[in-house]
């Protein structure tokens, strides 16, 4: 099967496109370029409604936060706020974005990796890795998608996965809110993503389809974890900052 055809079995025999990813490790290269090219094409074309909404929230921010100061301490406030402009949004989504999903695939495929062994499986750190990106393949999908949609409405999808069910209405609000965060991560391709790292565990590291199953759950919850952590350290501080 070549690497077009692992990609296409991902849809309709992901079990069996999971083996062959499986056995050739080398093969990780294309499902982290189509990661890349899936982020890096939504941050694009809708990269000057991401910085008109930024820069327009940024605002509300900043006068919610300078309600209770004098003018003079307000007006010092928003003289020294500087709006966000295309090239900063490009450089922080692609650059810092970018280098922070390779982070994420390392620490997908170690915690496979080191996971199935402790789980009594047989791994090999070339498969576990390639596999583990293989499974990905679901957001690259999602982000080609919600390019599609901006295209056709001209506007960005701000509420993510299920996330509007415990959306208060107010973005401040919700971009404190760690529930907020944690059902933005819920969606059908975050599920296909975790049906495809379960198989893709039973082929790199020959543990039961139960261990598998188990182990992609942790996996998930893991990274979903630490994503939080700056949702909820925001929190704390924004908090802190408007009582």
């Amino acid at each position: 099967m070549h690497l077009g055809g692992i990609a296409i079995a991902l849809i309709d025999r992901p079990g069996q496109a999971m083996r062959e990813a499986a056995s050739r490790p080398k093969s990780w290269w294309l499902p982290a370029l189509l990661l890349v090219i899936g982020v890096a094409t939504y941050a694009m074309v809708t990269a000057d409604t991401q910085v008109s909404l930024a820069n327009e929230r940024s605002t509300q921010m900043i006068e919610r936060i300078t309600a209770s100061m004098s003018e003079e301490q307000a007006q010092m406030v928003r003289e020294s706020s500087r709006p966000l402009d295309r090239s900063t949004y490009l450089l922080s989504s692609l650059g810092g974005g970018l280098f922070a999903m390779a982070l994420g695939w390392v620490a997908r495929g170690a915690l496979v990796h080191f996971g199935s062994m402790a789980l009594g499986g047989v791994s090999t750190w070339g498969s576990a890795f390639a596999c583990a990106l293989w499974s990905m393949v679901p957001f690259f999908v999602r982000d080609l998608l919600l390019t599609a949609l901006y295209a056709v409405q001209g506007r960005v999808v701000e509420q993510m996965g299920l996330s509007f069910l415990v959306s208060s209405g107010d973005w401040l609000r919700d971009s404190r809110s760690v529930p907020y965060a944690l059902l933005s991560s819920v969606d059908p391709f975050a599920i296909w993503h975790l049906v495809l790292l379960a198989l893709a565990i039973v082929a790199a590291t020959r543990v039961g389809h139960g261990r598998a199953t188990f182990l992609a759950i942790v996996v998930w919850a893991l990274l979903t974890a630490i994503k939080l952590v700056p949702v909820a350290v925001g929190a704390a501080i924004t908090g802190g900052m408007m009582g």
